[in-house]
């Protein structure tokens, strides 16, 4: 039996089926979103252009930012950044806003019942991407994130109780560890 053939009989039973065609098995997506919590004031340090991957944080009164980077500078290749974000508004938030886009980037919102939705696709080299918006403070946000079309949950950063973080598959259930 090969190795994805096993995997594919296995991971059913523990929830979570890999995307990928290729032995790279490092990305999941789970059932059901997995739940993190993510510290309030806290960040992930990065070197833009080097340090590839999806950095996320969280401030006090519902603000969140969710950036990320290539390893451009290494690889000389370019990222494409997909994903979307689910949350609930902040009455009277700012509307969220794409951070750092250029014009060939795509951010865009939509009502998901009482929620918004963010979806984005970007392609980011040596620089940064990312998205700004409000939420209702000490509220979860849901975040489903590729990068070159496949999960890559060990290039997600969370700032978590104290330590730096990466979520075992998609969707990710972020949780304030204060509003």
């Amino acid at each position: 039996m090969s190795i994805r053939l096993a995997l594919l009989v296995a991971l059913p039973l523990a929830g979570c089926v890999f995307e990928s065609d290729h032995h790279d098995f490092g990305g999941a997506s789970c059932s059901g979103p997995t739940a993190m919590a993510i510290d309030n004031g806290a960040s992930v340090d990065h070197a833009t252009g080097v340090d590839a991957g999806y950095y996320a944080t969280y401030a006090a009164g519902g603000h969140w930012h969710v950036e990320w980077t290539c390893d451009t500078k290494l690889s000389a290749e370019g990222c494409n950044f997909t994903g979307s974000i689910t949350y609930d508004p902040a009455a009277g938030g700012a509307a969220p806003s794409c951070f750092q886009c250029e014009s060939n980037d795509d951010l865009t919102s939509s009502a998901a019942g009482n929620q918004t939705r963010l979806e984005f696709d970007t392609v980011t080299s040596t620089g940064l991407d990312g998205v700004d918006f409000d939420s209702v403070p000490g509220h979860s946000v849901q975040l489903d994130l590729q990068i070159n079309g496949i999960y890559q949950n060990d290039l997600v950063f969370v700032p978590s109780d104290g330590a730096t973080a990466s979520p075992a598959c998609m969707p990710l259930a972020l949780t304030p560890s204060a509003p």
